[in-house]
């Protein structure tokens, strides 16, 4: 892949996972591949995300260890249960691209690290032009970038800042001109790394429709912060979705119960939309 590619995909992975990462064009086999790996573990110490063609019309994606990442695996075996939840929520989206081996023979539901024998592997099928920059870029955008997020969580990354975010907690109240309250920075990545960019009333992907000026999808919280009396946990998996703009501003014509998602859904069915 060109610099100018394989930078640009850099910053979708980092914007996608909160972390640091290096991406590489991989030339030692029969074709041209690309691997991610975490920029403070290096291929070495951490996980090593990968991407090959395979066959006609097929990607190859797997998740290994570098040959010194004892400690990094111990670490994620150590991850508290919330992390892990989210976790396999991140995996399932990646593993709805295709079909998802877990090795040593775990399932979706239930898998964890448990040794450095602990493997992922997704064929994507149907994949235009999978030798090109495009169709590589395409997996990366809809696999690697959950696989990642999935290994971000378990090792437990922090911000950009240094500061440990913590990642499921709503709600707190800052004091300021005004009083507001506080959204986690975490699960607003979190929410759109396993839900996508899509909005999930009207079907709208900004990024698709405008390109660089897309990045404009919200994350509708299904219980809004601002009625919260004490902070709480929010699960990015079941209390968060992505809303475009305008569907967003509409759910919260209604106070203070905002329109949930179906009911906007029969509100455009009704309008004919």
């Amino acid at each position: 892949m060109t610099p100018e590619r394989t930078s640009a995909l850099q910053g979708v992975l980092e914007r996608g996972v909160g972390a640091a990462v290096i991406v590489q064009t991989d030339r030692t086999g029969a074709r041209s591949g690309l691997t991610a790996c975490f920029a403070d573990l290096g291929s070495n110490n951490g996980p090593v995300v990968s991407i090959f063609p395979s066959g006609l019309r097929r990607h190859r994606v797997t998740v290994g260890f570098g040959r010194f990442a004892r400690q990094c695996i111990e670490q994620m075996q150590d991850a508290p249960a919330e992390r892990m939840t989210v976790a396999r929520a991140l995996l399932r989206r990646a593993a709805s691209a295709g079909d998802c081996t877990i090795a040593p023979g775990q399932d979706l539901e239930t898998w964890a690290v448990t040794s450095a024998d602990f493997g992922i592997e997704i064929i994507v099928r149907d994949v235009p032009e999978p030798a090109t920059e495009e169709g590589i870029a395409r997996t990366a955008d809809t696999v690697m970038v959950p696989l990642m997020a999935t290994l971000a969580e378990l090792i437990g990354y922090e911000d950009a800042e240094g500061e440990v975010v913590e990642f499921d907690i709503e709600g707190r109240v800052t004091e300021g001109v005004v009083t507001r309250r506080e959204r986690s920075p975490r699960n607003r990545l979190l929410c759109l790394s396993i839900h996508g960019h899509r909005c999930a009333v009207c079907g709208l992907e900004p990024e698709t429709l405008y390109g660089e000026a897309g990045s404009i999808i919200e994350v509708h919280h299904l219980e809004p912060v601002s009625n919260l009396a004490e902070p709480r946990s929010y699960d990015p998996a079941a209390d968060l979705v992505p809303l475009c703009p305008n569907c967003h501003r509409a759910a919260h014509t209604r106070r203070p119960a905002p329109w949930s998602v179906e009911e906007l859904k029969e509100l455009r069915r009704n309008a004919g939309a």
